[in-house]
């Protein structure tokens, strides 16, 4: 197993680490898992690489600091440091594929925690680019509506210059996958009354909502989907107990090996 520290040229920039088995193809599949809020994208090596070596994949692992313009990095966007989170991630992806280090025109996508929330507001605005979308306990989500401002929901936010497609994001096969003991209030979960009154007082029964809108959207568009929910069997928030518990990490990777012929 090969693994490169693929270092930020700007500050308006993320480094990566970059893990393969020797030998790898240049367009082989890419997998890209984002760490959560504690920024510990070493876990997710440990979990992930030798499965993605073994599935002939290239995993990315991006670093999004605590300092500087990405510190709410799970937004993708904060007024107060306007540096897009989802841009600076697609930039170091094309800058490897520009320098021949891998081919990343469309790429698998898994987050954990705030992780979850980066994965899937990215794929909402940029769905062409994600092969597979995998969530896991995302603290809460962007809502399927644009009644409400982004991040909440799809409305436009001040100074914020994207727009979500929601009939192509609703076509890409997503998972999303929480603890059965992630079902209550912590430290870090955001409580503000917005957000609990629209999607719950927990991690679980906040996916379980957000699920529900999608299919609902979808029926209403039209829209085939393949979107499924799997609670974890005892399991709360964190992610290696999810992974020791509940297999996390081998049900991302059968996700991602299930659409690998379109990546």
């Amino acid at each position: 197993m090969q693994i490169t520290w693929e270092a930020a040229p700007s500050r308006d920039d993320i480094p990566l680490l970059v893990c393969r088995a020797a030998g790898t193809p240049l367009d082989a599949p890419v997998a890209v898992c984002v760490h959560g809020y504690g920024r510990q994208p070493l876990d997710m090596l440990e979990a992930f690489g030798p499965l993605a070596v073994a599935a002939g994949f290239v995993l990315v692992l991006p670093l999004f600091r605590d300092r500087g313009p990405f510190r709410q990095y799970q937004q993708l966007w904060s007024p107060r440091k306007p540096v897009r989170a989802d841009l600076a991630l697609l930039r170091a992806l094309d800058r490897l594929a520009g320098q021949g280090c891998l081919s990343a025109r469309r790429f698998c996508l898994f987050g954990h925690s705030g992780g979850g929330q980066f994965a899937h507001r990215l794929a909402l605005l940029h769905p062409a680019r994600v092969a597979a979308l995998g969530i896991g306990a995302a603290g809460w989500y962007t809502w399927p509506d644009e009644s409400w401002p982004w991040p909440l929901g799809l409305g436009a936010a001040e100074g914020f210059g994207a727009q979500a497609n929601l009939e192509e994001f609703l076509s890409l096969p997503i998972r999303v996958w929480v603890g059965e003991r992630d079902d209550g209030a912590d430290e870090v979960l955001r409580d503000e009354p917005s957000i609990t009154a629209l999607q719950g007082d927990g991690r679980l029964k906040r996916a379980q909502r957000w699920v529900s809108a999608l299919q609902q959207q979808a029926q209403q568009l039209g829209v085939t989907t393949d979107l499924a929910l799997e609670v974890l069997p005892r399991a709360g928030h964190d992610f290696r107990v999810c992974q020791r518990r509940g297999g996390l990490a081998n049900k991302v990777f059968a996700h991602f090996e299930r659409v690998r012929a379109s990546v």
